[in-house]
């Protein structure tokens, strides 16, 4: 068997699809019914997940009112942050380093902190005001791992929404969706301001994440 964990954009050449595996999994419920619609290839969804000895927390310290952001900084995220930070939003970013090309922006004056792992990461994502889970455009109907790490972590996740994301998780109740950078806003002033209740919300995902 083959677990493909990436967005659409990476498939490549699909030579597994033409490789002898008995089962090839997906995590794009799109791709998965493109395919089974047309080929006989053995080919399944199965979205992704935590790990359970990794991206736990039971910390209940005070809440940093920040937005964290952890991972790459590709372009379409890039541009995002740059506009949550000429709106004032307080971010935190755990990444690598800004790429090379992008240039002369005022997000850029944000310090880039290393990136972090394991259980640095559960407490790090469990102390944050909130973890901001956008992803890349070529996610048609999938959900990425980040959004799993950092509901078994506790987080409260503000998840860009797709189709799939509520098979996964019950938006309000377990996360907070959003679909707009209006939305977006709307989601962040509620998890700053309402940190106390926003908590809940990474409980519940932490029990879901865990539990299936």
């Amino acid at each position: 068997a083959l677990w493909f964990p990436d967005h659409v954009a990476n498939i490549d050449r699909q030579l597994m699809l033409v490789a002898p595996y008995n089962a090839v999994f997906f995590k794009d419920r799109l791709l998965v019914q493109r395919l089974n619609a047309l080929t006989d290839a053995p080919v399944y969804y199965l979205p992704e997940a935590c790990n359970p000895a990794w991206h736990r927390s039971s910390e209940r310290t005070a809440v940093d009112p920040v937005i964290l952001v952890a991972g790459n900084l590709s372009p379409s995220r890039a541009l995002l942050l740059e506009r949550l930070h000429r709106e004032g939003i307080p971010l935190r970013l755990h990444s690598s380093g800004w790429p090379r090309w992008f240039k002369g922006r005022s997000v850029q004056s944000l310090p880039v902190l290393p990136e972090v792992h394991r259980e640095e990461k559960a407490r790090s994502f469990r102390r944050a005001a909130a973890v901001l889970n956008n992803l890349h455009p070529a996610e048609m109907n999938g959900v990425n791992c980040r959004l799993f790490e950092a509901a078994g972590c506790g987080a409260v996740v503000l998840a860009e929404s797709r189709p799939v994301l509520r098979e996964c998780f019950e938006p309000d109740s377990e996360v907070l969706d959003f679909a707009t950078f209006d939305e977006l806003m709307d989601r962040i002033r509620y998890a700053l301001e309402e940190s106390n209740a926003a908590t809940t919300i990474g409980d519940a995902a932490a029990a879901r994440a865990h539990s299936e």
